[in-house]
């Protein structure tokens, strides 16, 4: 029997993942960010000041991951962290200045990384392929997480 990983639709999509990853990490890096730290100064940024506990749902990490990035960011004074004024066990998490003058440096990287990603493709083509990585991701997340929330809603 032959088989061919070349010709399986999982495959292509890990190996570009595992390359736009490691270009993410440079290019972040070059800035001084990881690419968990940009993901929160994009959801503070769209979202407004956020509980660390749904920063943590959003970038699907564990507590102490998410502790690390907070406290690495407030090192580097890129965000804030206040009590909530509902319940002072509650942690909100607030960009600074800083934080947001960070987050216009990310746009760029990220943006000069999506231009050369989609080199050479019609916008057409930029949104057929943006539909279907969404429904392979409805298809993941529905197998693995029982169809709760998309994470193309968390991630919009």
């Amino acid at each position: 029997m032959s088989r061919k990983m070349d010709q399986m639709v999982g495959y292509h999509v890990n190996l570009v993942s595992h390359f736009l990853k490691n270009r993410y990490n440079k290019n972040l890096s070059e800035i001084g960010l990881t690419v968990s730290q940009a993901k929160v100064l994009y959801h503070l940024v769209n979202h407004g000041a956020q509980t660390q506990s749904d920063l943590q749902k959003l970038l699907y990490v564990k507590g102490s991951t998410m502790n690390g990035i907070v406290e690495s960011m407030l090192k580097q004074q890129l965000i804030i962290k206040k009590d909530s004024t509902e319940d002072r066990r509650t942690k909100v998490i607030e960009l600074t200045e800083k934080g947001r003058a960070q987050e216009q440096k990310l746009w760029n990287v990220i943006s000069q990384l999506d231009d050369d990603l989609t080199k050479g493709m019609s916008e057409e083509e930029q949104k057929l392929l943006i539909s279907w990585l969404k429904k392979l991701q409805g298809n993941i997340h529905e197998q693995t997480d029982g169809g709760k929330e998309s994470d193309a809603k968390r991630t919009e």
